[in-house]
């Protein structure tokens, strides 16, 4: 059985799923990594949760996933984007603790798609993000554990942070250590009439409102409030 075809807004190609091996098409827009498809974890499953900075709100409304097994998820039921407390100004080493609920995959992600509404900003935006060969090979290692002398550690928990303008930065989790920031293959903004996947869907269809501590926490301070 075919589905029916996905638009990939990278470079504005249609790749076919279900039933129809799509590691060809891959190659050719990612130019690496295709070997690790179908590659089994050495863990049940890994995690992702979602951060904006202090005072800096953004809301998660939808994730696509599109993973090794060559699987695709829809997530709507999500864990809260939550305030990385320590994030002033600039990304923290620590981002923030971790757990999740509703977020997981169960094989390395390959294309990832989030809907979420900038509150800051006042827009949403959709930003899709093709992982790298360099983050699946940290999430496939055993890593020393540092805390637990002769166990290992594995980097299975995703942190994504949402700032203002749209910016979007990923890293695994290091036990504790300071987060280690990623660098996807691809990775891609849209607002707006440029959205795909993304258009129309907000948890704000009637416009924004600064609420908490935001407005006496941005008064005097330039736009975007830091550098993200």
């Amino acid at each position: 059985m075919r589905r029916l075809p996905l638009m990939v807004a990278v470079l504005a190609v249609t790749l076919t799923a279900g039933c129809h091996d799509r590691r060809a098409g891959v190659k050719t827009l990612l130019g690496d990594g295709v070997e690790q498809y179908g590659k089994k974890l050495p863990y049940d499953h890994w995690q992702f949760n979602f951060f904006h900075p202090k005072n800096l709100p953004a809301l998660v409304t939808m994730v696509y996933l599109e993973d090794g097994d060559i699987r695709e998820s829809i997530f709507r039921q999500l864990d809260a984007a939550r305030p990385s407390q320590s994030s002033v100004d600039k990304w923290s080493q620590r981002v923030g603790g971790f757990s999740a609920n509703f977020n997981a995959g169960k094989a390395l992600p390959v294309r990832m798609t989030v809907c979420w509404d900038s509150v800051i900003d006042k827009k949403a935006y959709e930003t899709e993000i093709w992982f790298s060969r360099e983050t699946w090979r940290q999430m496939l290692a055993a890593y020393p554990d540092t805390y637990r002398p002769g166990k290992t550690y594995y980097r299975d928990n995703m942190i994504i942070g949402l700032a203002p303008g749209g910016t979007v930065r990923i890293w695994l989790e290091d036990n504790g250590d300071p987060a280690v920031l990623q660098h996807p293959a691809r990775q891609l903004t849209m607002t707006g009439e440029d959205m795909l996947i993304c258009k129309g869907v907000t948890k704000h269809p009637n416009g924004y409102v600064y609420y908490g501590k935001t407005p006496d926490f941005i008064k005097g301070k330039t736009y975007p409030y830091g550098e993200w």
